[in-house]
């Protein structure tokens, strides 16, 4: 089930593409846990490490044992800011997309507003997060009967988002949580350009991809 893309959530943003433009270049490792109705517990359903250079980005995601066999293992995505390639190392396979063909912003970005619950608002509140001051931006609002909390924390100096919350319950009980949480970063950082080129060797196959779809590059809050 894929938690992170549900129908409700309608984002608003400007800009698709890899990565944006105007984001600081950075290096950075996340992680993505989710519980869901029926759990007691956060699973650790993926680690990424990523770099970025404006819209061009490195990003290694590790699915765990928490997802479903079929979703397991490492996926590799290299985007030079026009073409973006999904790689398959342990299959030797290279799938190519547009970049613009990603339906959403990467788990690394804040949409500017949420439908229907409106522009994150600050909380007055600042927390560390990575060992980076944060302010605490939100945004609240009913669906369906059930409450929606959408929290941001955002690196005070470099508008980056470090740790993105949402939660979803219904008659006190939680249905849905999902946290990105960001466990290392380094911002300025200066990239060859070879770390956002993709040579593949003579024996992988290469395919031609429709739309991107992977949950942390399409994030829907």
């Amino acid at each position: 089930m894929r938690i992170g893309i549900l129908a409700f959530v309608a984002v608003a943003f400007c800009g698709l593409g890899c990565g944006g433009n105007g984001s600081p270049n950075f290096e950075g490792e996340w992680v993505y846990k989710s519980q869901i109705s029926g759990q007691s517990f956060f699973a650790v359903r993926a680690q990424m490490k990523v770099k970025v250079s404006g819209r061009r980005f490195h990003l290694i995601v590790r699915w765990t044992d928490a997802n479903p066999p079929s979703q397991r293992g490492t996926r590799e995505w290299i985007c030079d800011g026009e073409t973006l390639w999904r790689l398959v190392r342990a299959k030797k396979v290279a799938t190519r997309f547009d970049a613009d063909s990603l339906q959403g912003r990467p788990f690394w970005q804040m949409a500017p507003a949420v439908s229907p619950f409106g522009a994150p608002k600050f909380t007055g509140r600042k927390e560390t997060v990575a060992g980076r001051t944060c302010l605490v931006m939100q945004t609240k609002g009913k669906y369906e009967g059930a409450d929606v909390t959408l929290t941001y924390w955002v690196d005070e100096e470099k508008s980056v988002p470090l740790k993105k919350e949402h939660l979803l319950k219904a008659a006190g009980m939680v249905l849905v949580h999902e946290v990105y949480e960001c466990k290392s970063v380094n911002f300025d950082r200066t990239f060859p350009d070879a770390t956002f080129k993709v040579n593949l060797p003579s024996d992988w196959r290469k395919d031609e991809g429709g739309i991107a779809d992977c949950e942390v590059l399409n994030t829907k809050f």
